[in-house]
Parts: structure tokens; sequence; C-alpha cells
């Protein structure tokens, strides 16, 4: 009976759950909590099976949970202790059973009609309207395009002859007029050119001549040269000389530098669940079932596509023939109407400006020829005139200017003459005590003997060795330096650059000999040519810097990945050969040894991953 009651309960109360979906306001539950009012009604139905039945039976009673009492159908012994009794035992639940299939033919077939029905109207509707619209954009389109060029055709042609006997007697006089004022005005200033270019240069040759004899141009050059030189010259001199005896103490000090006093190496050291979007919506047509729904909705799409399709073109084909003609002729005829009037004016207009540019042409070619080519006397009087007096000025400017230019030369030069070496040896004593004062002020450093070698001192730069930096640093200047921070670089690459390569300061008057280890060549390197540079610099300033080739050499046999995806595998085999890794194009590996169609592969000192060794195909590899 308790069970019984249980089941019934948890039957009463999934009907109540699944009432509560069909019932809420938009007919749609959230399954999360349908499914945890589920899940609460199974677990308290397993609750109250795992109980043991307590009717019938008083609290403290011999066989209620805790008390001592006789198991059913043993007698109790004296002596004996009493046995707890045996929990019941869960009974397996039912396997799920497959729901039966659902027949969707109706609801399909349903769908369909209904489809059918509803894209025929909703065709018919919108092709005609479609169908009108459309002819009567084609047919105002057209009939406007053809109306136009009918009516520009037809009013063009008959307005074009209306006008051109007026174009060519008006063409005519007017271009005579205008040819004979254009011819006159160009003869004349041609005259007044040949007459103006012929005195000009006359009169300018022999004012020119004139000017050259002139000596107060003269002596203003010579005096204005004897002024510029005093302040030019003056500075010219004291800045050469103070270079040349900065340089020569900075010589000096350099070469008085005194024996090495010491020798310093620097040695470089993601299960979440969430609510599902599957609405319950309200039943249509009677179909209740999600498959009845799904039948009804494909057939009714189906259904109305194909019917909407043929109805809509038909439509569509009987609006656009109605409307077309209609709105064609009317658009054609009132279009023409406007084209002809507004070609018959440019026709006419047309044929007029033809007619007179005709004439036009004619007459005032022929009269402009006949009055650019007459003498006026006149004129070529007046510009003979002109250029005289023009000539002269300028011809008589010119030539003092070239005196002037020869006594500022003579005058700057006995000038410099006289200032220069006074200025030059007061500027050689400042640079002197220039160079004095900031060698005695600062570090001066250079950098000389700086070469790269290999650290076995074979000549031969090999893979896996380190690569050392050998320099001395010397200090010309009497104040200690501040480090010297050195920066190597490689044009090839495949080398590992120590960073932050730096050297103590080095004190003044002092030398310091280094030998750094700069990086070291990869063990997969390739053998080939390469450069290194480095520079050296003193609080940002560069104090020496070098450029070395050399050759690598890489005793190692080195194999190249060819494509992406090439397979590392434990054992060379092709039976369950177990995947160590797999390679990039491009990647580089050691080959130690060979088996059958693999070789036996380390990898590289800089390679990706943290593999060891394994194998790989030989076809995936080239060998360096």
């Amino acid at each position: 009976m308790k069970k019984t009651f249980c089941a019934a309960t948890l039957f009463s109360s999934l009907l109540i759950a699944s009432s509560v979906i069909s019932a809420s306001s938009n007919g749609v539950m959230q399954l999360s909590a349908v499914s945890d009012s589920v899940k609460q009604l199974i677990q308290e139905q397993r609750d109250s099976q795992d109980k043991p039945p307590t009717h019938g039976v008083k609290p403290g009673q011999p066989g209620q949970p805790g008390q001592p009492g006789h198991q059913p159908g043993h007698p109790e012994q004296p002596g004996h202790p009493p046995q707890p009794p045996k929990p019941p035992q869960p009974k397996p639940p039912k396997p799920p059973q497959p729901p039966q299939p659902v027949d969707t033919s109706h609801a399909y077939n349903a769908g369909l009609r209904d489809g059918a029905d509803e894209g025929a109207k909703e065709g018919k509707r919108v092709g005609y309207s479609d169908g009108i619209n459309y002819g009567e954009r084609d047919g105002r389109r057209k009939g406007t395009n053809e109306g136009d060029n009918a009516g520009r055709a037809a009013g063009r042609r008959d307005g074009w002859g209306v006008d051109q006997s007026a174009g060519t007697l008006n063409g005519s006089r007017e271009g005579q007029s205008t040819g004979i004022n254009n011819g006159t005005q160009a003869g004349e200033r041609r005259c007044y050119d040949e007459g103006y270019t012929s005195g000009y240069n006359i009169a300018y040759a022999e004012a020119k001549e004139s000017g050259l004899q002139d000596a107060a141009s003269y002596s203003s050059g010579y005096a204005k040269g004897q002024a510029d030189a005093a302040v030019i010259e003056a500075e010219n001199g004291r800045k050469a000389g103070y270079q040349a005896g900065f340089s020569q103490r900075e010589a000096e000090l350099q070469s008085s530098f005194p024996d090495m006093k010491g020798m310093r190496g620097v040695f470089a050291k993601s299960l979440t669940l969430g609510a599902m979007d599957l609405p319950i919506e309200l039943a249509r047509k009677g179909y209740t079932t999600p498959e009845e729904k799904r039948a009804y909705e494909k057939g009714y799409k189906e259904g109305y596509d194909r019917s909407y399709k043929r109805a809509y073109d038909a439509a569509k084909r009987d609006g656009y023939n109605e409307r077309y003609q209609r709105a064609y002729r009317r658009a054609y005829d009132a279009q023409y109407s406007i084209s002809y009037r507004n070609a018959y004016a440019e026709g006419r207009e047309q044929g007029y400006q033809e007619a007179y540019s005709a004439a036009y042409n004619s007459a005032y070619n022929a009269y402009y020829e006949e009055y650019s080519y007459r003498e006026y006397a006149g004129q070529r009087a007046q510009g003979r005139s002109n250029g005289q007096a023009v000539g002269q000025q300028e011809g008589f400017a010119a030539g003092c200017a070239e005196q002037s230019k020869r006594g500022y030369k003579a005058g700057y030069e006995q000038m410099a003459a006289e200032v220069y070496p006074g200025a030059f040896d007061a500027g050689k004593q400042s640079g002197i005590a220039a160079a004095d004062r900031y060698y005695s002020e600062n570090a001066v450093l250079k950098v000389f003997n700086i070469a790269f070698y290999d650290e076995n001192n074979d000549g031969k730069f090999e893979a896996g060795e380190n690569i050392m930096l050998r320099a001395e640093v010397r200090n010309f200047g009497f104040q200690t330096s501040d480090t010297v921070a050195i920066v190597v670089k490689s044009e090839r690459g495949e080398i590992v650059l120590v960073p932050d390569l730096r050297a103590e300061g080095v004190g003044g008057r002092a030398k310091a000999g280094l030998n750094l280890n700069i990086g070291k060549l990869y063990d997969v390197v390739a053998p080939d040519s390469d450069a290194l540079y480095v520079t050296f610099s003193e609080k940002g300033q560069l104090v020496g810097d070098f450029r070395q080739m050399y050759t690598r050499t890489n005793p190692n046999k080195v194999g190249v990945v060819g494509k992406n995806g090439a397979s590392v595998t434990k054992k060379a085999t092709w039976f369950f050969p177990g995947n160590v890794t797999d390679l990039k194009r491009g990647e580089k590996v050691m080959i130690t040894g060979e088996k059958g169609d693999y070789y036996k592969v380390r990898r590289s000192e800089l390679g990706s991953g943290n593999w060891t060794e394994g194998y790989v195909k030989k076809g995936k590899l080239s060998v360096q």
C-alpha cells in the first residue's frame, strides 16, 4: 500500500507540473524549472522506499529500528544475541521504452493544401501589383527615351536651315572688321619691336664700355671688399686656427699615452547545463504532437512556395501588359512635344552659328593677313628711340657693376692677407687651451684591436661553440670613465647572444683589455658566412665599433622539416609507433642515427617543446 501511494503521488505531481507548463502566461516554461521539480519528486519517492515500514509497530517495541526483536520466522534463542533486520533490496529500474512512431501524412497533406491556397491568393495579389508598377515604370521610361530621341531629331532637322543666310551675312561683315583691326595692331607691334631691338643693342654695347672705365665704381667695390674681409677672414682664421690647435694638442696627448697600467677582464657572465531554447507552442490545426506540427509546417511551406510562384508570375505578366502600352504612349507623346520644341531652337541656333563661323573665319583671315604685314614707319621709329634710351641706361649700369666686382675682389684679397694670419694664431692658442681643459675634465675613450675569435682558438666557428670578443679600451682623458656598454649583433642570426655586456670604467690616462664571451652558435647552425657587428658606448656616446665576417661550420648532421605536422615517434615502425610530438615546417633537429626508413633525432638546444629524442620518417626531413 505504501509503494502504491507513492507512485500515485508522483504521477499526480507530474500531472500538476505539466498543467503548470500549459497554463503559463506565454505558453512556454523554462525546462530547467520542470526538471528541478521532477528531480525533487523522484528523490522524495526514493527516500520513502529506503525507509523501513513503521505501521503496526509502536515505538520501543522489538522489531523497530534501533530496538532488539525477533526476525520473522526465527524464534528467539536464549544465550544468542538478537540479529539486526536486513535492509530492503532496491529493485532495478525498467529500461526506457522507445516512443511509438507518429503518422504525419495527414498533417503534411493538410499543410500542403492550406499553403497552396494561401500562396495562390497572395501570389496573385502581389504579382498583379508588381506587374502594374513595373509596366508603368518601363513604359514611361521607354516612351520618354524614344519620344525624346524622335522629337530631338525632327526638331533639329526642321530648325537647322532657318537662319543660315543671316549667319553668313553677319559673319562676313564682322570678320572683315575684326581682321582689319587685329591685323593693324599686329603690324604696328611688329615694327615697334624690330625698331626697339635694333636701338637697344647698339646703345647697350656702347654704354657698357663706358661703365667698364668708371673709376668711382672700382673704388666703391674696393672699399666694400676690404670691409667685408676684415670681418669674414678674421672669423675664418680664428675657426681654422682653433681647429688646428685642438687637433694638434689632442694628437700630442694621445701620442704621449702612458704604458698600460693594468688589464681588466670583463666576462659576461574547461560541463555546464543551461536553459534549452525549445518553446512549447500552441497546437495548430488540431495537430498537437511535435512530429505532426513539423509535418504540417513543411507541407504548408512547400505548397505555399509553389503556388505563390505560379500565381505571382501569371498575375505580374497580366498587370505588366495591361499598363505598359498605356504608359508608353502617354510618355512618348508628352516627351516628343517638349523635345521637338527644344531641339528646333537648338538646330536653328546651330545652323546660324555654323554659317556665321564659316563666313567670319574666311573674311578675318584674308584682311588680317593683308594688314599685319604692312609697314608702319612711325611705330618703328618710336621703338628705335625707346630702345636706345633703355639700352644706354642698362649698359652703363652693367659696366659699372663689373668694375665694382673687380675692385671688391682686389680689396678683399689685400685685407685678407693682413688679418687672416693673426686671427689664425689667436684661434690656435684658444684651441690648444680648450683641448687641455676638455681632456683634464673628461674621460676620452677609444677602442683598439677589436676582434672576434672562436673559443678553442682553432680558427673555426663551429656549431655549439662559444664566440669570444677581444678589444682594448684606452682612456686618453684624465678622469675615470663610466661603465662601457657593449652591444653585439649578428647579421644572419643562428647565434645566442649574451645580453647586457658591459666593461668597467677605465681610469684616467689608462687602458683596459677586454676578453668577453659574447654568445654561442646554435647546435643546428647552417654552414654559411656571417658577420658580427659590435658597438662600444659610454654615457650614450659611441666610442668604437667594428664589423667582422666569419665562416661557420657544423660537424653535426642536421635535418630540416619540410612540411607542417612531421611526427616524432617513440619507435621506428608504422605499427603503434607512439607519437612524441609534431614538428612545424622549417624546424631543425639533430640526426643521431638511422633505422630503416627512419632517422633517429634529438631536439635542438633551442627547439620547441620538452621532448628529447625519437624517430622521424626520412621523407619528412631534408639534410642540411
